[in-house]
């Protein structure tokens, strides 16, 4: 008669692999490293909104702060007077900034706006990662070196260098430009330098949080499947059956003799 192997309760086996999956999953996820992404989303994109990132006084420029938002728009430059008397005129309503800028300093003050942007799609990119735990090979190798994070602290830092060479291109600008011989001029760091270099402490932290963590042995995910869908072949759906020879119409043997 053929032999069956018992097999497993169908039920029982289906939600031990799907719990086995979910867990180690789970151990991929990495919800601290994910907080501090957030963060730094949210502090990235209150720096952008800032109107204050350097503080004027003494000069010739009329504002007593400059900040990012204030290149968005498309203008253009006209003289008055002389070539050191520049003034910058935007396209909407009737704004201007006089002695506040060259087309140096718009140039840099530009890519910081592109760096701020792309410091927040990376955030963005770790935040997903660290919250979702997918198990894509590449995807983990960035999630578990941080990859994402450690681009957007070298972002805040070229941000805040960039923010240093325009405060050093303002005070010569204000020296030049300011309105009596004896009056002393001030350019320095406003809120919003302070929130960048913020941002890439907190960076510093989430690439911490995922480089020194210690994460599960890693079994690559289709020999898992493989390994899943024998199980079912061999036991869940019944395996081959085993074929036992029937027993021969043979004599029996002789009786024993000492």
């Amino acid at each position: 008669m053929p032999v069956q192997f018992p097999g497993f309760d169908s039920p029982l086996q289906r939600r031990s692999v799907g719990s086995r999956r979910r867990h180690m999953k789970h151990k991929e996820r990495n919800f601290l490293a994910a907080a501090c992404s957030m963060v730094i989303i949210v502090i990235l994109c209150t720096a952008l909104a800032e109107p204050h990132w350097i503080y004027l006084k003494g000069g010739g420029c009329d504002k007593n702060s400059l900040g990012v938002f204030q290149f968005f728009h498309v203008g253009e430059f006209s003289s008055e007077g002389s070539q050191d008397s520049s003034v910058l005129i935007y396209n909407y309503g009737s704004h201007e900034m006089r002695n506040c800028v060259t087309s140096r300093i718009l140039v840099i003050m530009r890519s910081i706006i592109a760096l701020t942007f792309l410091g927040i799609i990376s955030s963005v990119l770790s935040f997903s990662l660290d919250l979702f735990g997918p198990s894509s090979p590449s995807l983990k190798i960035i999630r578990r070196n941080a990859l994402g994070n450690i681009l957007t602290v070298i972002i805040c830092v070229v941000i805040n260098g960039f923010t240093y060479w325009v405060t050093d291109l303002l005070e010569q600008l204000q020296i030049e430009t300011k309105p009596h011989k004896g009056s002393k001029v001030e350019v320095t760091f406003d809120v919003s330098f302070y929130l960048i270099a913020t941002a890439g402490a907190m960076s510093v932290i989430a690439t911490a949080c995922n480089c020194l963590r210690r994460h599960p042995r890693d079994i690559e995910p289709h020999l898992l499947d493989d390994y899943d869908h024998d199980i079912w072949d061999l036991y869940g759906q019944g395996a081959p059956a085993t074929q036992i020879p029937e027993q021969s119409c043979l004599p029996p043997p002789p009786a024993y003799t000492p």
